[in-house]
């Protein structure tokens, strides 16, 4: 009977010992909750928010009767953002441009001579402009955009008459120009890394509506146009030729996160 009750016994403790070997180890669950508690909590608008600056530079040329005209811009137009979900952004941009334009006219006086006049016009403008984007598709694993934006935009200009002394004076005697409008166009963009996106406006794309009041002196002139592929509806009828990077615009936005 003994030897029996000491065969049980000893069994009994293989089996329970063989048990233990295999049981998970128990977790320490107070190393989890400590490692959880020190990861970085970001907020909402850091998730959000973007920043951005976008700019352009051109040469263009206009060659019509009795008229050409050579000159360069650049454009500097910081921006800030909302993403309001993963395909559709909001947001403001804000800054201005500098335009420096050499014109020669040709004249032909009284008594028959012809003879030439050369005018230089600095332009200094500044621009507001909100804008709504919409992601149509991605490529290349998410790192290429497709975008089709509308915006709004006001801002005004002040140009200036530069004579042979560098003395300057109004522009015809106009004070400064008013802008308005609204613009549909094509953005392509680029995600470069984790916080930074480059962006291609192609505003040779472009579609909308623009009006200018022009500021004299003594009175008030208003002029519309429909905008067509980056231009005037009459500029396109008198055939400029822009060469450069005119109408494609260049940009970067970036996360806070």
């Amino acid at each position: 009977m003994n030897r029996i009750l000491s065969l049980i016994i000893v069994s009994f403790l293989a089996v329970t010992g063989m048990l233990a070997e295999n049981a998970t180890p128990v977790q320490d669950t107070t190393a989890v909750d400590s490692a959880a508690l020190k990861a970085p909590v970001i907020p909402l608008w850091k998730q959000k928010l973007y920043y951005g600056y976008n700019f352009d530079i051109y040469y263009h040329h206009d060659s019509q009767e009795g008229k050409k005209e050579n000159g360069w811009s650049i454009r500097v137009i910081p921006e800030l953002g909302w993403r309001v979900s993963e395909r559709f952004y909001m947001g403001m941009r804000f800054g201005g441009s500098y335009a420096d334009t050499y014109a020669t006219y040709s004249v032909v006086g009284d008594n028959g001579v012809a003879s030439t006049e050369t005018m230089r016009v600095q332009t200094g403008s500044w621009e507001v402009v909100p804008y709504g984007r919409y992601r149509l598709k991605t490529m290349f694993d998410g790192k290429v955009g497709i975008w089709i934006e509308t915006h709004l935009y006001a801002g005004m200009e002040f140009p200036h008459l530069r004579d042979n002394s560098g003395k300057g004076t109004d522009y015809y005697d106009l004070k400064h120009s008013i802008t308005y409008g609204a613009q549909v166009s094509p953005v392509i963009t680029y995600q470069f890394n984790r916080r930074t996106t480059v962006q291609l406006f192609f505003s040779i794309l472009s579609l909308g509506y623009s009006g200018t009041t022009r500021c004299y002196s003594d009175h008030k002139e208003y002029t519309n146009d429909v905008i067509i592929f980056s231009g005037k509806f009459s500029n396109l009828i008198a055939n400029q030729f822009t060469p450069g990077l005119y109408g494609i615009k260049f940009g970067v936005i970036k996360n806070f996160k």
